[in-house]
């Protein structure tokens, strides 16, 4: 078996090459493995993480909060 590695610059591009893969009947796998945290994640959870431990809001009711507001 052959491994050929493509390294994409935005979800369109994996889009695409996901699309025509499969159109040709072409198996693959893919690896994501190279997460990483862009500057403006960083920010966000550094300034979450400044404030004050009082106004904590656990994970299951933020998501019910950005359902509620944002209907997904």
């Amino acid at each position: 078996m052959t491994q050929i590695i493509i390294n994409l610059n935005n979800k369109e591009e994996e889009t695409f090459v996901e699309t025509f893969l499969k159109r040709m009947k072409i198996s693959f796998e893919k690896n994501e493995d190279g997460f990483a945290l862009t500057d403006e994640m960083k920010r966000v959870i550094d300034e979450r993480l400044a404030e004050d431990e009082s106004t904590y809001v656990d994970a299951e009711e933020s998501l019910k909060k950005i359902s509620e507001k944002y209907g997904i």
